[in-house]
């Protein structure tokens, strides 16, 4: 097995995606940086953006070759289809920041109980909202794109969208 083709299969099927996220959260994380930057608090978006994007890419590529993540392809709109994938993505999004936040409560008081109590009575719906919010709008670009994209041929959109004016072709008006 020549391990070559398949790591360059790899870092162009990932590769694309992880770029995507990288930029989209790199945006988000700018975003709470300079919103926090007045109370003088300090935000690593460089690597909370790389980890959360190889994180997130590695995420949607493999849940897009599941069942479940092909059923909305085959059955709905690429508008639908992106939605419904999407508010599920959400909803996994929510339960990993707060199993998140529920991990780091446990190291601090020791005991599930106390991280479940302790992360309810200090809960942030607000920064909670936020980041779901970013994440699904994210999610969202990157489902409309891939359903379109699946729609209108492999790569056809990509082309579309990166070429020239003089390359692009027009429709006959008729």
């Amino acid at each position: 097995m020549n391990l070559a083709p398949m790591l360059k299969h790899e870092i162009k099927e990932i590769g694309l995606v992880s770029l995507y996220f990288f930029f989209c959260f790199s945006v988000f994380l700018t975003l709470k940086k300079l919103l926090l930057a007045d109370y003088q608090i300090e935000v690593s978006v460089l690597s909370t953006a790389a980890i959360s994007a190889l994180i997130a890419a590695k995420i949607v590529i493999i849940l897009d070759k599941t069942h479940a993540g092909r059923r909305f392809d085959a059955n709905y709109s690429p508008g639908l289809a992106a939605l419904y994938k999407t508010l599920i993505y959400i909803l996994v999004t929510f339960i990993v920041l707060y199993l998140e936040k529920l991990f780091h409560a446990y190291r601090e008081t020791g005991t599930l109980a106390q991280a479940i109590s302790y992360v309810w009575e200090h809960k942030d719906r607000n920064l909670i909202l936020a980041k779901v919010l970013c994440v699904g709008l994210a999610f969202f670009a990157y489902h409309l794109y891939a359903g379109l994209d699946r729609r209108l041929g492999e790569g056809t959109l990509r082309r579309l969208v990166m070429a020239s004016p003089e390359e692009t072709p027009t429709p006959d008006k008729g």
